[in-house]
């Protein structure tokens, strides 16, 4: 028919019934959408940064480089594509100001960044591009960008922009400095110490002043406190319980390629996560494939010499994907898990069940427990007020602590006073001490004397001591050889030297009551010789704090300080970077409504 029109182009009838086809097919089919919403993902323009354009598949090969491709089915997944989008922004944003400032990259400078394991480079995926003697190898190279889908040119002409980003972070960072005073106030903040004594009241030593709890004292407090019992068992249930358990032999396969340092033989045939744990899934579970081999050939994990086997774990301490798929399993059953950070395909080698131990079988130990607990928790209070009262009226924290905690406890059995001597040649009143066979009568022995009913024997070596801690720095909470109390650290720094300290401090389970011995200040000349590494250590923090880690935000992973985190939104503002709004919003409602859907069971 076109070749008519173009022999009779003069013709108005055909001109005319052309037009009159072409009006027809407009009415019934419409025009051509101009949409953007109708292109394909492939087509959408995300961001735009300078004379940069960012599309969906440069986002979709930073996701399969630096993260992995199970995000993209993710309800995460439009935030976490946005902040990624942002992400590959900032390194054409930064590589701009590497030229601006006069920064350029040479052919050879980039060949070396792409090729040398050492010059900085931090692409996962690099470790792809190397031999078996961990050398750039050209074929390697290119069949790893093939896997994913990048092309030679567009991942070199990116890997120039990320070298003059890099070259241009190094710049700022070589502007940072500290000053020698400041370096020296905080010094001196971490260098004051005191000397101080302590009384440390545990549950375990104070418990010794006790007498061990009778049958009868045991009884009565069941009688009485069954729901104490009852709630005690209830509470600590775990206590009393032999969890379920399973041993099995796990295949795994990694998500991100960074984590794949021991590929199993036949499991690098795709950097695709998905595709190589549907691989051993069909071979492993539909096809019956010997699971020792199926370790060989495709597992990824660490630690190769346990051939993926477990000890007998308690099933409650396993991922809860892993739980999920034990649930009604027996010895010898497969199963599979997609976990956070991988894929598991596991043999149940052996299970147990679960064992409660009933409360009728223990219910006079918890007895003596919840007991004992009350009684010297009751007698830890008393002696801490006791001791600090003491103290605070002059006396030692020794003598504080005989008079109040062993006030009533022997430090060892009594001994019996010793016997009138016998004369020598007979008894203590002077008659011969025969017996029967003409021997000597033996020695009276003395009983030794009666300890009272309410005294308990304790040796010095069981006792609660004053211990002395000397130097200790207290600018933080944590007090060496003791442990963390804020509110003691800060009353050590404000008390003179030979201070006994106001109040009571718990430290973890115990009791402390504290006088403090001596204090001292920080010494100039161990700051001076300290001086380098201090102002190395505050640069990298420092560094940390107003640009972040070059290899984190050159790797995709955010994490910006102040002047990076200014730099983007300054860009944000002004539009010289600009994001598609509109397919973010689009994805977020349409992974919405699948939720949605997916709740209603539509």
């Amino acid at each position: 028919m076109l070749q008519d029109l173009r022999d009779q182009k003069n013709s108005w009838l055909i001109v005319l019934l052309f037009g009159i086809i072409i009006i027809v097919f407009v009415f019934m089919f419409g025009l051509p959408s101009m949409d953007s919403s109708c292109k394909s993902n492939s087509q959408v323009e995300l961001a735009t940064v300078g004379s940069h354009d960012i599309g969906y598949e440069m986002l979709r090969t930073m996701i399969y480089r630096y993260y992995d491709d199970n995000i993209l089915s993710s309800p995460q997944y439009p935030a976490f594509a946005e902040q990624l989008v942002k992400n590959i922004a900032l390194i054409y944003l930064l590589a701009d100001e590497a030229r601006e400032a006069g920064l350029r990259v040479s052919d050879a400078d980039l060949q070396d960044y792409i090729t040398n394991w050492e010059s900085g480079n931090s692409d996962v995926i690099q470790q792809r591009f190397l031999n078996n003697q961990n050398k750039f190898s050209s074929k390697n190279y290119e069949n790893a960008l093939s896997r994913l889908s990048i092309s030679k040119r567009d991942y070199e002409n990116f890997k120039r922009e990320e070298l003059l980003a890099r070259r241009y972070l190094t710049l700022l960072a070589s502007s940072i400095s500290v000053s020698e005073e400041s370096l020296w106030q905080q010094y001196a903040a971490d260098n004051d110490a005191a000397t101080i004594e302590i009384v440390r009241l545990t549950a375990a030593e104070v418990g010794m002043t006790f007498k061990p709890l009778t049958d009868e004292e045991l009884a009565g407090f069941e009688v009485s406190n069954m729901a104490d019992i009852d709630k005690y068992y209830n509470e600590h249930l775990g206590d009393y319980t032999t969890p379920a358990k399973a041993k099995l032999q796990q295949v795994t396969i990694q998500k991100s390629l960074t984590n794949v340092k021991n590929p199993g033989e036949k499991t690098i045939t795709t950097y695709l996560s998905a595709e190589r744990f549907a691989i051993a899934r069909a071979k492993i579970v539909d096809d019956k494939l010997d699971f020792d081999q199926a370790f060989v050939d495709y597992d990824e994990s660490d630690n190769k010499d346990a051939k993926g086997m477990t000890a007998l774990l308690s099933i409650e301490i396993m991922a809860d994907e892993i739980r999920d798929a034990l649930e009604g399993k027996k010895a010898g059953d497969i199963i599979t898990a997609e976990l956070a950070d991988r894929y598991v395909i596991a043999r149940v080698v052996e299970q147990t069940d679960k064992i409660v131990t009933p409360l009728n079988e223990v219910k006079r130990d918890i007895a003596a427990k919840v007991m004992n607990d009350k009684r010297i928790s009751a007698r830890i209070d008393e002696a801490a007020n006791t001791i600090l009262t003491l103290a605070k009226n002059g006396q030692t924290l020794a003598d504080a602590l005989n008079a109040s905690l062993y006030a009533n406890v022997l430090e060892e059995a009594p001994v019996a006073a010793p016997a009138p001597e016998a004369p020598a040649d007979g008894t203590a009143d002077g008659t011969p001490a025969d017996t029967t066979d003409g021997t000597p009568a033996p020695a009276a022995v003395e009983a030794p004397a009666p300890v009272a009913a309410d005294q308990v024997i304790v040796s010095g070596a069981d006792r609660i001591q004053v211990k002395t801690l000397s130097d200790i720095a207290t600018n933080t909470g944590f007090i060496m050889g003791l442990g963390i109390n804020d509110d003691l650290a800060r009353d050590i720094r404000g008390a003179s030297e030979n201070t006994v300290l106001p109040k009571v401090y718990p430290v973890g389970q115990d009791m402390v009551i504290a006088r403090v011995v001596s204090k001292k200040g920080a010494d100039r000349a161990a700051f001076a010789a300290e001086l380098p590494t201090l102002r190395e250590t505050a640069i990298a923090s420092k560094t940390l704090q107003l640009i972040g880690d070059p290899d984190e935000i050159l790797g995709m992973g955010g994490r910006y300080g102040f002047w990076i985190e200014q730099k983007l939104n300054a860009a944000l503002v002004s539009k010289k970077l600009t994001i598609n709004e509109d397919y973010f919003a689009r994805e977020r409602n349409r992974r919405e409504k699948a939720a949605r859907e997916r709740a209603e069971g539509k």
